[in-house]
């Protein structure tokens, strides 16, 4: 019951994403919040079924935004299950780490994103460049605040 009710809050983060979030752009970068929720969430799971769905998730996206069919959901697959790997490893209530975590993560989804549209599309531009290197730190400083702020639910996930 939990995985449904996570992959149903990540339907809803993704609607927030597609609808709002992403018509806020600084420079044209926007927070990735399904990916922030994607991170602290797998902190707290284990891996297969972070994995599953961050997999789920990621089909959800591809499926609302276009591009490269499949492409989120392999990367929040990968990135999903290395973070619940590793969750044993680190102090997951530390502010620190869970924006080292985000950071490290974001720096990953941006660029495969990035090397995707190299690959794929033959762009490169130095705005895409810059976002590699802003957007993981925006990610991170936007994932404390929400850790904390959620904080008393996160935890319970571990505790279920």
């Amino acid at each position: 019951m939990k995985r449904i009710l996570l992959c149903i809050l990540g339907f809803f983060i993704i609607i927030l994403q597609n609808s709002i979030i992403n018509y806020l752009s600084v420079f044209g970068m926007t927070l990735n919040m399904v990916l922030i929720y994607l991170v602290i969430i797998s902190l707290y799971l284990g891996e297969l079924e972070s994995g599953i769905i961050g997999a789920i998730l990621g089909i959800i996206l591809d499926s609302s935004v276009g591009g490269i069919f499949g492409a989120n959901a392999l990367i929040f697959f990968v990135i999903a299950y290395m973070v619940s790997y590793i969750k044993d490893k680190v102090y997951k209530e530390s502010p620190i780490m869970i924006f080292t975590i985000i950071l490290g993560t974001t720096f990953i989804y941006c660029g495969a994103g990035f090397l995707l549209a190299r690959i794929l599309y033959r762009v490169c531009t130095f705005t895409s460049i810059i976002k590699i290197i802003l957007v993981p730190i925006i990610n991170g400083l936007i994932g404390i605040l929400i850790y904390k702020i959620f904080k008393k639910p996160i935890l319970r996930l571990e505790e279920e």
